[in-house]
């Protein structure tokens, strides 16, 4: 895990995301790009055990180098083999800040966990309480887990 501090690489990611994903913090509301996606509905808050199930997934579907990125917070590159732990947080005497690396649930912020080749990634939504998850792997992953994420489908877009 990494703090990404190449402030041109982290406007990109951000540009990206707003203009791939419409992203739009006033109508908190966003596209997904012509890809297969799902999107869910969480039906309660995640516990360390889902968080674990979701790393795991991600191990599996992805496995590869990912970017964690929580809007209007530190973001990342990292590996979900790293095993980060739910709530890890530490302080950065350089730039005199907590850091703290973001829940796979989206806890009052956009999160976006997405493959570095933007492949398949898992988009959450705090205020509707959703995840949008994109990738034909990953959405299969994701569906195996249903029950245990407490996650119920709401959308399916594309050849799935």
């Amino acid at each position: 895990m990494q703090v990404i501090t190449d402030q041109t690489l982290y406007s990109s990611l951000w540009d990206k995301i707003h203009q791939d994903y419409a992203l739009s913090a006033q109508d908190e509301k966003w596209l997904c790009p012509d890809t297969d996606y799902a999107v869910y509905r969480f039906r309660s808050y995640w516990n360390e055990q889902q968080e674990a199930t979701v790393n795991q997934i991600l191990c599996r579907a992805v496995g590869g180098e990912m970017y964690a990125l929580d809007w209007q917070h530190d973001c990342f590159t990292f590996d979900p083999n790293e095993n980060i732990p739910t709530g890890f947080r530490y302080y950065d005497s350089e730039r005199d800040v907590n850091v703290y690396f973001p829940t796979y649930y989206p806890d009052g912020d956009y999160c976006f966990f997405i493959a570095k080749d933007w492949s398949a990634g898992l988009f959450g939504h705090p205020w509707r309480k959703e995840l949008i998850v994109t990738g034909k792997e990953l959405i299969a992953e994701i569906e195996k887990h249903c029950a245990a994420l407490d996650l119920e489908r709401i959308a399916l877009h594309g050849n799935l």
